[in-house]
């Protein structure tokens, strides 16, 4: 799979098209004078983290000091960043918090991760739908939506399941159905996944304008919404991450814009 997104990304910058041609038009992008895009781009970072850690606190009820769920967070989001299937991130957001029972964090954070899954597939229907009018497209990104919401409302359900495992009991691997969260805390859970799937959104649009991809704001916000919901189904691996982002990338930007190291530049910033 690494392979056929390297050679992917090779074919779209150095087979099918002029690479010397491709980076002239982005050096005279650069000299815009868009420097200020990218300031607002960095500053909506801790917009971003802030609101995970509320996100955060609201998931474990927790009355630590803010500052060290801000810390969790932080730290949570770094370990995931280097481990297989974001393992690493559980193991993070435990070091800054004073909680015994670390299967109830781990599947407090299960649950946000899946919260911002639904966000962001849902708000990818409309998306997907007018980036392109294939049926597949359009029906995979609906089914895969329905699925997450599901699991994500009915949370509940899965548990039963996962509490009827001996091992996981014994090892008291398990949740207690009272403390999952409620109908008022998951749909305000929802309403910070969706502010941080608008700060994403900001940040791919403000990049893109920074590095020269032309296009109306509409435009923009559609495309960097597909890219969106194409990363939900990014691989595991962190190095493998890196090309499926880059090739997915390519791939849905490819019939918008020709500036391809632009597209590259402007999602590798994000990253």
């Amino acid at each position: 799979l690494l392979q056929l997104l390297v050679w992917f990304i090779v074919r779209q910058l150095f087979v099918t098209n002029n690479f010397a041609a491709q980076w002239q038009v982005f050096t005279q992008s650069l000299q815009g004078g868009n420097l200020y895009l990218l300031v607002l781009a960095i500053l909506l970072m801790p917009v971003n983290w802030l609101l995970e850690t509320v996100k955060w606190q609201v998931l474990i009820k927790s009355k630590e000091p803010f500052i060290n769920l801000f810390k969790s967070v932080l730290a949570g989001t770094t370990m995931g960043f280097v481990t297989p299937a974001r393992a690493g991130e559980f193991v993070g957001r435990v070091l800054f918090v004073a909680e015994e029972n670390k299967a109830r964090i781990f599947y407090l954070s299960s649950i946000g991760g899946i919260a911002q899954s639904v966000v962001t597939l849902v708000a990818g229907i409309g998306f997907v739908w007018v980036w392109s009018n294939n049926p597949l497209f359009n029906g995979i990104t609906v089914g895969i939506a329905a699925a997450f919401t599901m699991v994500y409302f009915r949370f509940d359900i899965l548990n039963g399941f996962i509490s009827q495992s001996a091992f996981l009991q014994k090892h008291s691997l398990t949740i207690n159905p009272a403390e999952l969260p409620g109908l008022p805390v998951q749909l305000l859970v929802l309403l910070l996944s969706l502010l941080r799937f608008g700060v994403y959104l900001s940040q791919y649009v403000l990049l893109l304008m920074l590095v020269g991809i032309s296009g109306s704001f509409f435009a923009l916000t559609v495309h960097s919404g597909v890219f969106l919901v194409a990363q939900t189904f990014s691989p595991v691996m962190p190095f493998v991450d890196i090309s499926y982002r880059g090739g997915s990338a390519l791939y849905v930007f490819g019939n918008f814009t020709p500036n391809n190291i632009g597209v590259l530049t402007a999602v590798m910033l994000v990253w």
